[in-house]
């Protein structure tokens, strides 16, 4: 049975959290590879069956946002479990920085937020540290390690070794954007990219080195999550920074000077530019989406379930032009748009090789993209507070369709405390008459049994996914995201407390989450 058939055919509970925000006694301030391995044996012992942990792309010094990454294909160097690279562990010099880093560590493990530039930084120059030691170890006597780190870079030569030339480049250059490097770099002359190749191989192969470890870790993280019947849900965001390996090197995927955003809509009157250049569809499907198709191979190696982001842009994708104030869509008539939809999601079928994709399709979206997700068994989200009926009452979580992820908030919303508490009093009286079946005036606190009739409405709904963010299960307000601001609080959430101090101080959370799970059959 695939992946896609085992879960759309069950009822299977998933918990999201940051793998960023994954807390544990050893990580240096930011959840690692380690991290994963004992949360998901943790969620596993709650009885959830999917672990969410958003994008690890690569993200450039001062990003935060894995959205808007380096490499739509490569981890960023943060989530390194630095204790068990051998290499770092068989090199004095290594072992000597990594003991001399105890005070930073410690001072980064109390900080209340992610502090990925520092730990970044630190973890690179260990694992600089460790690289030298294999090159003198491994690589100089051609051991086993060494043929497989080439096999490995064999295998993954699609996007590793533009990805390996843009890093060293970035470092070569002081972090200058690739429009700025000599014209010969900038524009990917082969005579100049084979030059700096040659000259600086070691160091480009440092870059290329570091994501061996990053899959050989990831990939056993993976392994252990499947030992506890555990699937883990990644994330393929749906663009990539201006300033990226596959825009610099794979520019003629791209409409250089565009930029993808959303239309005008209640919360933005002038639409949302994100700063992402756009997409040249008309390349790309007339090139068999040579492109996508590597990256949804990628994915399926490294997870077992997928986010789609931005799915409505498959099909029409929102583009400013140069200079223009106003967008407009890229593809015009609805037949055509649902014609490019149903080709790329054909496609990502295909290379999934019965993985699962999921479906970001929240927002203004069209009908039609809805029924061709049901129709090609991927799921949609619905999320609870914006399920609504045509006269406006919120709908019925057992009448969500079975190919759906439910949910309670994502990753770019208030949690669900946050909601109810700010939420209109009409709205509340609205929401809480389908959840309890009673008439109230809206006066409704938000407190343990509150939280348990919400969680449990989602749990009994139709839909094969049911999904909530850490945060919702043990009721707190923290956010990951919020979306159109800019600060130090987007993407740094950290969890307070590691598994065992969270299964004490949110006993009474947890034990009511385990107990909803066994009520509705979703354990």
């Amino acid at each position: 049975m695939t992946i896609q058939d085992q879960v759309l055919s069950g009822r299977l509970n998933g918990i999201l959290l940051p793998l960023s925000a994954m807390k544990t006694e050893r990580d240096w301030g930011v959840g690692d590879f380690a991290s994963l391995i004992e949360w998901t044996e943790f969620f596993a012992s709650l009885g959830t069956k999917i672990v969410q942990i958003l994008p690890l792309q690569e993200t450039a010094p001062g990003e935060t946002c894995p959205y808007s990454a380096l490499s739509a294909f490569a981890t960023d160097p943060v989530y390194a479990d630095i204790s068990s690279v051998e290499d770092i562990c068989a090199s004095q010099e290594a072992s000597a920085y990594v003991s001399s880093l105890s005070d930073n560590i410690a001072a980064w493990h109390q900080a209340k937020r992610a502090p990925f530039n520092a730990v970044k930084q630190a973890k690179l120059r260990a694992l600089w540290l460790g690289y030298k030691h294999f090159l003198q170890a491994e690589a100089a006597v051609n051991s086993a390690r060494f043929q497989a780190f080439e096999a490995y870079q064999a295998a993954q030569s699609g996007w590793l070794r533009g990805y390996a030339l843009f890093r060293a480049v970035k470092e070569f250059y002081k972090w200058q954007t690739w429009t700025a490097w000599p014209d010969g770099l900038k524009n990917f002359e082969p005579g100049a990219v084979n030059a700096f190749e040659a000259k600086y191989r070691e160091y480009v192969n440092f870059f290329a080195y570091v994501q061996w470890i990053l899959d050989l870790q990831l990939r056993k993280a993976k392994t252990a999550a499947q030992e506890k019947g555990v699937l883990i849900f990644g994330d393929i965001p749906f663009g990539t920074n201006l300033d990226s390996a596959e825009v610099w090197s794979e520019r003629e995927n791209y409409r250089l000077g565009y930029e993808i955003g959303a239309p005008a809509d209640q919360f933005s009157k002038g639409g949302q530019r994100w700063g992402l250049p756009a997409y040249d569809w008309q390349y790309q499907h007339s090139h068999h989406l040579t492109l996508w198709r590597r990256k949804i191979r990628r994915v399926t190696e490294l997870y077992d379930i997928f986010r789609l982001d931005h799915l409505v842009g498959f099909f029409r994708t929102y583009v400013f032009a140069p200079g223009d104030e106003q967008g407009g869509f890229d593809i015009q008539g609805e037949q055509n748009q649902i014609d490019r939809g149903y080709n790329f999601l054909r496609m990502v079928l295909d290379e999934a090789k019965g993985k699962l994709p999921v479906g970001e399709d929240l927002g203004v979206i069209p009908n039609y993209v809805r029924r061709m997700l049901v129709d090609l068994r991927i799921p949609g989200y619905k999320v609870l507070r914006w399920e609504r009926e045509d006269n406006g009452y919120y709908r019925e979580p057992r009448n969500y369709p079975a190919v759906s992820l439910a949910t309670t908030s994502t990753h770019d919303t208030e949690t669900v405390r946050g909601w109810w508490k700010t939420m209109d009093q009409r709205e509340r009286a609205n929401i809480w008459e389908m959840i309890s079946a009673q008439k109230t005036d809206g006066n409704v606190p938000f407190n343990l049994d509150t939280q348990r009739a919400i969680l449990r409405r989602v749990l009994d709904s139709n839909s094969a996914i049911t999904l909530f963010s850490w945060q919702d299960i043990i009721g707190t307000t923290d956010r990951v995201n919020t979306p159109g601001t800019v600060g130090e609080q987007n993407w740094t959430y950290r969890s307070e407390y590691t598994p065992y101090q969270a299964a004490e101080t949110y006993s009474v959370q947890l034990a009511m989450y385990k107990e909803l799970l066994k009520e509705t059959g979703r354990n």
